[in-house]
């Protein structure tokens, strides 16, 4: 039970480094390079449940947009990441 929640807060940290990586990146790429980002942030934008999807997306000076919907994944996903993490330790 131990090494699956341990796999469990891996997973969910992975996928937090993976929503804020794609935060920032919509945040500071110019208009021409976030075109590629399109399949990315529909893939990541279905993950998120459908209440928090659009949830808090502001429009930045750079030209991009704050995603505040994946922000949220992101912390919801460490915060249960986390947890994992505690539960595991103390089941040894």
């Amino acid at each position: 039970m131990s090494r699956a929640l341990r796999a469990v807060a891996t997973a969910c940290r992975v996928a937090a480094a993976a929503y804020l990586v794609l935060l920032v990146l919509d945040v500071l790429l110019p208009a021409g390079a976030r075109t590629w980002l399109l399949g990315l942030n529909g893939i990541a934008s279905r993950l998120v449940p459908g209440p928090a999807q659009g949830l808090l997306v502001l429009q930045t000076p750079l030209g991009g947009a704050l995603r505040g919907d994946f922000a949220l994944a992101a912390i919801i996903l460490l915060v249960i990441g986390w947890l994992c993490r505690r539960v595991s330790a103390s089941l040894r």
